[in-house]
């Protein structure tokens, strides 16, 4: 024998092996710890505990070998069958870790000549020891019924006693190990239990206390707005009073702002009104006024006056009338004065003063024709030439008209205001 093989048939590790030199080996320990020999991945194999099995060789005979269960939580089981004890383990053996957990069949190489596995007598100590080495049986014994670690029909093994006190000496290290390790888990676990219980505790306490605070801050808030509402309504009054007497205030400002606006639009008509008959009853006075009654021709030095007003911008559909023949005939004069006022008192301003200007440049130095440019720039809302053409008229006019353009001059100056 010079190797001992490992040889997985089933479960995440089927078809790998592991092997160990015969001469150097006196321990294969199997399980899920990162320090085991036989090691199998704890996320693929949950039915593997930790430190599940160890294969043990026998002191006193070196060829001999054991299964030693390190009380795993599902079990180990030799050639279909639960061990409870130490049992020997020969060549091509198999040994399985909990029911339906991963297989893998233990190996000699090169294999023994006598392959014969032996069983340990149940007529010897617990693990088979019969006060001398392992020997090994030529004959299968039925065990007794009452014995419910073997089946019926299957031999004891023995094993040396040697290797039994070591197999309970590491088995009752383990196992102390173990609850130490308990212990200790145990204990951190009370302490965190304890820290985290303290903590809620004085959370839940703290919690409580606030709760308490701010129930009675809404009490205090809920008996301030009771007393607001108890007074609100005297509040609501009052203010109702003053907005019912700014209301009223509005309202009768309303009335005396339309009653002065009807005042002044009845003032501006009767304003109108009276310039409009001012304006034609001087234009009847000068329609009226005899030719003999103008002012005496000025003589041939006399200064020129000043430029016409300018014509309306709206174009009338009357035809201007053909300019006076002869200055000094009066009688043509007279009649074209008395066709501008008659185009003037039927509202057509531009042609009575495209007559004024014919009028002005035949007859310079007769006001007739200043009066009527000065009227129509009264009605076109032109005061300045208006004031301008009146004066000139005023100038040039007898003394039994100047009264009435003086009074036109007059309501030039209140409008121009």
């Amino acid at each position: 024998m010079e190797r001992i093989l490992i040889r997985h048939l089933s479960g995440a590790r089927a078809g790998e092996m592991d092997e160990f030199p015969a001469a150097q080996t006196s321990e294969i320990l199997v399980g899920r710890d990162p320090d085991a020999a036989v090691r199998f991945d704890p996320s693929r194999e949950d039915l593997v505990s930790r430190h599940h099995l160890k294969i043990v060789r026998d002191p006193e005979l070196p060829d001999e070998f054991a299964v030693v269960d390190l009380q795993s939580r599902n079990g180990t089981f030799l050639n279909r069958q639960r061990v409870y004890a130490p049992a020997r383990v020969t060549h091509n053996d198999v040994i399985q870790l909990g029911p339906a957990g991963p297989e893998f069949r233990f190996e000699f190489d090169p294999p023994p000549l006598n392959s014969t596995r032996p069983q340990p007598h149940l007529d010897t100590d617990l693990f088979g020891r019969s006060g001398g080495p392992l020997v090994l049986a030529t004959t299968r014994e039925t065990p007794p019924l009452s014995d419910p670690r073997l089946a019926p029909g299957v031999a004891p093994r023995p094993i040396g006693r040697a290797t039994v006190e070591r197999m309970l000496g590491d088995t009752f290290t383990k196992v102390k190990h173990e609850s130490d390790k308990a212990v200790w888990v145990g204990a951190a676990a009370l302490t965190a239990i304890l820290v985290v219980g303290g903590g809620t505790y004085i959370y839940q306490r703290q919690s409580a206390t606030e709760a308490a605070q701010q129930a009675l801050q809404n009490q205090q808030l809920m008996q301030q707005m009771g007393q607001d509402v108890r007074k609100t309504p005297a509040l609501a009054e009052a203010m109702r009073q003053e907005v019912e007497r700014l209301n009223n205030q509005l309202q009768a400002s309303d009335a005396r702002n339309e009653e002065h606006l009807r005042q002044l639009s009845r003032e501006l008509a009767a304003a109108r009104q009276e310039q409009l008959a001012a304006a034609k009853e001087a234009f009847r006075e000068l329609s009226n006024q005899p030719a003999g009654s103008q002012a005496a021709p000025a003589s041939a030095g006399a200064a020129t006056p000043s430029a016409p007003v300018a014509a309306a911008d709206t174009p009338s559909s009357t035809p201007a009338p053909a300019a006076v023949r002869d200055p000094g005939q009066s009688a043509d004069y007279d009649a074209t004065v008395r066709r501008g006022v008659d185009l003037l008192q039927n509202g057509d301003a531009a042609g009575a003063l495209r007559l004024a200007q014919q009028l002005m440049q035949s007859a310079p130095n007769r006001w007739e024709a200043y009066s009527i440019a000065g009227s129509v720039a009264k009605i076109q809302n032109k005061p300045s030439q208006a004031k301008t053409m009146f004066e000139k008229a005023l100038s040039l006019a007898p003394d039994e008209v100047k009264a009435s353009l003086q009074q036109a001059l007059q309501e030039v100056a209140r409008g121009g205001q």
